[in-house]
């Protein structure tokens, strides 16, 4: 099971930070022009901000658990993560044409499940 754990961090990491880079440094204006027009000049500012989290959620997932250091913050922050991409899922149906819901439906299933284990089956 602890292999199987580190197997879903890795994997909810790599898309974190895939999600920072595609939200922070590589932007799609035609994907995001419907965001852009509705938050107007807070738009960048908000994308930095949800980059800057999710390249903060991937290594909280990763650091704390390889290290031992305050391992309490891996399945914490699966547990942050799996909220917060359940609350991407309306802000994407609002700013986006095509908003791939059951994408973040799984990675929030995936993070539930990392945070539940890392808490009550295989703690660290």
């Amino acid at each position: 099971m602890n292999l199987a754990l580190w197997f879903l961090q890795i994997i909810l990491a790599v898309k974190l930070v895939a999600v920072s880079y595609s939200h922070g440094v590589r932007l799609d204006p035609a994907k995001m022009e419907r965001g852009m027009r509705r938050y107007g000049a807070a738009t960048r500012p908000l994308l930095i901000l949800i980059a800057a989290g999710a390249f903060a959620g991937a290594i909280a997932l990763l650091v704390p658990a390889a290290t031992g250091i305050a391992a309490w913050l891996t399945p914490a922050a699966a547990a942050i993560l799996a909220a917060l991409l359940l609350a991407a899922i309306p802000f994407h149906i609002v700013c986006r044409e095509d908003p791939k819901i059951p994408v973040s439906l799984i990675l929030a299933a995936l993070a539930a499940l990392v945070a539940y284990g890392r808490w009550m089956v295989v703690p660290l």
